[in-house]
């Protein structure tokens, strides 16, 4: 059926983005129930769409034209965020939040434009999808939500014998066959995925049930209440299942099901009071002026989905060292950070504290590398910061116009792959009036790592003039760079201007130092 069809076409190229949800659906977060937001948002634009009478005359010129002029530009976005603002769009699933808009698309081509007024709300609740919402919400209430539930358990600990509270805060005892097991409240038992999967429904409530607003209303609440109090049931039911049936096959087999079992019991709940409240769906009913696409807009509209699925495949496997998948390290401080190299003697050149440019906790670190028989050296600095978009703002170029430099040549490609690289040949001022300008070599990259206190966003720059470019005997110099794929080379420094040739060699011998310095950074601090 055509509506199958364009629930397919809204949802496959948008998978990537979408894969926090269903990676995440058995968590035991409140981001687990955010699987359900897209599936009952389709499910209500579908029946207002199927359901709704359609009075206008269709265009379809005009439906097909808009609809995919649309889908093209929200397409564009979604390929070129990634690159262009990863923080945002990879780290922060930002590209949920274009979601709606090209479903919006997609709803154009089929239906027409006259079924913007049937997906609207719908639409507007699929923004809740979007976990930096959900997070936040879940980050205000844990608190709260965690001493409710620990002073429901020393309630219980008071009129039952087998549990007690034990001295630190939020740590139960439970008595199994003699012996003392503890039990943590964390913020997982808070109830705060009970609470927001809860919520997750009321706007579906008042926007498909008929009948008073004041019924809604209470019918919400229902929702709101029993899913925190079955909560604490959950909470009373897993300490006494350690009691009888001890902690193995407690939090093996039933902890994990016990939440999806009591909020699907707060599902049959509602509906049940649906009848006493008299609230109802309004009657499925097939709408006789529902307009149907040709073939024309319907193969625009999987053409246009299939080739934004293509160009989104590199979001299910991310590049390690890419701002979406941070390298993984057990130790971190920028002053310690820049490798050893073998035949190099490293020494601290000078650290700066960025936190008025780059954020809390940003710092510089620059060490000078020198070759100790020949004193060829290389100066290598990286900056380090928590903010990605800080960092994305004060680049190469605000340095270079800052103290006056000039670019004479620059050329990108992959350092790794994921990880884009510059290289750049930069004329400094010259130090008299008339003077010569003296001409260096500069590799700048930025990637990202993960530590212990989160994710550190890392710009890194080697420069050496050509007369004092080392030349490690160890080093394998590349024959040819990796060139940039289609979408990084629309949003990487482009590449332009003519090399001195003095500077070809330097450029050669500084990308093998790069590519050394990446490697040998995560491998001294796994």
């Amino acid at each position: 059926m055509l509506w199958t069809l364009w629930v397919i076409v809204s949802i496959f190229p948008l998978l990537a983005y979408a894969s926090p949800l269903w990676q995440n659906v058995l968590a035991d977060t409140p981001i687990a129930d955010l699987i359900w937001i897209p599936i009952l948002a389709l499910g209500w634009a579908t029946w207002s769409i199927l359901t709704g009478d359609f009075n206008r005359p269709d265009d379809s010129e005009l439906n097909g034209i808009l609809g995919l002029t649309l889908a093209v530009v929200v397409g564009l976005s979604l390929v070129l965020g990634p690159v262009r603002w990863p923080t945002f769009f990879v780290f922060n699933h930002g590209g949920l939040l274009l979601w709606p808009l090209w479903i919006l698309a997609m709803t154009w081509i089929f239906w027409g434009i006259e079924a913007t007024r049937k997906v609207f709300a719908p639409l507007l609740y699929l923004v809740l999808v979007w976990p930096p919402i959900f997070e936040a919400i879940a980050n205000n209430t844990q608190t709260a939500l965690v001493k409710w539930a620990i002073a429901v358990l020393n309630d219980l600990s008071h009129h039952v014998s087998w549990l007690h509270a034990a001295q630190i805060a939020g740590t139960f005892g439970v008595n199994y066959h003699g012996q003392n097991i503890l039990v943590v409240v964390a913020e997982a038992c808070s109830g705060a995925d009970s609470l927001l999967g809860a919520a997750i429904v009321i706007p579906v409530i008042w926007f498909m049930l008929q009948g008073g607003n004041g019924k809604k209303t209470v019918l919400s609440s229902v929702a709101l209440f029993g899913a925190l109090i079955l909560n604490w049931i959950r909470l009373a039911v897993i300490v006494l299942c350690v009691h009888i049936l001890g902690p193995s096959v407690t939090f093996h087999y039933i902890h994990p099901v016990l939440g999806f079992i009591l909020f699907g019991l707060l599902a049959v709940m509602l509906v049940i009071l649906l009848k006493p409240l008299k609230l109802h769906m309004p009657t499925i009913q097939m709408s006789s002026t529902v307009r149907f696409a040709g073939w024309g807009r319907i193969s625009g509209a999987v053409l246009v989905s299939a080739v934004l699925f293509f160009f989104l495949r590199p979001l299910f496997n991310l590049a390690q060292g890419t701002f979406g998948n941070p390298s993984p390290v057990k130790r971190y401080r920028v002053a310690t950070f820049l490798p050893s190299l073998p035949q190099f003697q490293k020494s601290p050149a000078y650290y700066a504290n960025e936190s008025s440019v780059l954020g809390p906790d940003s710092a510089t670190q620059a060490d000078l590398y020198v070759m100790p028989h020949s004193g060829k050296e290389t100066l290598v600095e990286m900056w380090s910061t928590a903010n990605a978009s800080r960092l994305a703002t004060y680049g190469f170029h605000a340095c270079l116009l800052y103290h006056g430099d000039n670019i004479v040549a620059s050329q990108s490609f992959q350092l790794v792959h994921g990880v884009v690289a510059t290289a750049y040949a930069v004329s400094l001022p010259p130090s008299t009036v008339g003077g010569q300008r003296s001409t260096y070599v500069d590799i700048e990259w930025s990637d990202a790592v993960k530590t212990s206190q989160g994710i550190r966003y890392q710009r890194w720059s080697i420069a050496s003039f050509p007369a004092s470019t080392p030349n490690p005997t160890n080093l394998h110099l590349p024959n040819h760079l990796e060139p940039l794929t289609a979408i990084e080379a629309m949003t990487a420094p482009g590449t332009h201007g003519l090399w001195p040739l003095a500077t070809l060699h330097t450029k050669t011998v500084l990308i093998a130092l790069a590519d050394e310095m990446f490697h040998a950074s995560l491998r001294n601090h796994e």
